[in-house]
């Protein structure tokens, strides 16, 4: 079929239907990517079991196959404890690379200096939509002049094509996480942190 279209529409329009299927192979990905998550849905339903609450290994290992982050047992427990419990395990896991842990202490702080200001965390939310259409641009325009390129410039212009806008849908995924950062990031250091302090305490106790 992409063989007849191509004679068709003749070599120019060769780039164009290798993007497109390009496209069409993300997209089915994605939705690959969502059955999964599905999947992983019912099965952690399935096996989940509120007697083995107190098995640090079993807990992890749990919330791991459902939200794919490796958060600490008692993070888990804390984010259990909240009163929107799926919405905190769903804000943690997104957050947790933006996080440095302490195992000794169990404390988090902020990994990267920028997001230590509320300030800068409020602008940085908006960056991957900026850096969306800026990459999309360049997409758009390196796969139209691809169109009426020839030999090693029409795949030179069509890799350019393909990685701008791969690295487009990236970025507005990578948005989401710094939007829930710049929402809740904050509040969850805290909340994380008294949990460990109050646990210190009573360790330190006499």
């Amino acid at each position: 079929m992409i063989r007849d279209v191509i004679a068709a529409g003749g070599a120019g329009f060769f780039i164009p239907v290798v993007l497109f299927a390009l496209l069409l192979y993300a997209v089915r990905g994605l939705f690959g990517l969502h059955g999964r998550r599905s999947q992983h849905r019912r099965e952690f339903l399935e096996h989940w079991d509120a007697t083995r609450f107190d098995d640090d290994l079993w807990l992890e290992v749990t919330i791991r196959h459902l939200y794919g982050t490796h958060l600490p047992a008692h993070v888990i427990r804390n984010a259990l404890a909240h009163p929107h419990t799926s919405q905190a395990l769903m804000d943690l896991s997104e957050l947790w690379d933006f996080f440095d842990y302490d195992p000794e202490t169990r404390a988090v702080a902020w990994r990267y200096k920028p997001h230590r200001s509320a300030r800068i965390r409020a602008l940085l939310r908006h960056w991957p939509t900026l850096r969306y259409f800026l990459f999309a641009g360049v997409g758009a325009l390196a796969a139209y002049l691809a169109t009426r390129a020839g030999g090693f410039n029409q795949w030179a212009l069509a890799t350019l094509a393909t990685v701008m806008i791969a690295a487009a849908f990236l970025s507005l995924w990578h948005g989401e996480a710094l939007k829930i950062a710049e929402r809740v990031g904050e509040s969850w250091i805290r909340r994380i942190n008294a949990d460990s302090e109050q646990h210190h305490t009573v360790d330190d106790a006499p």
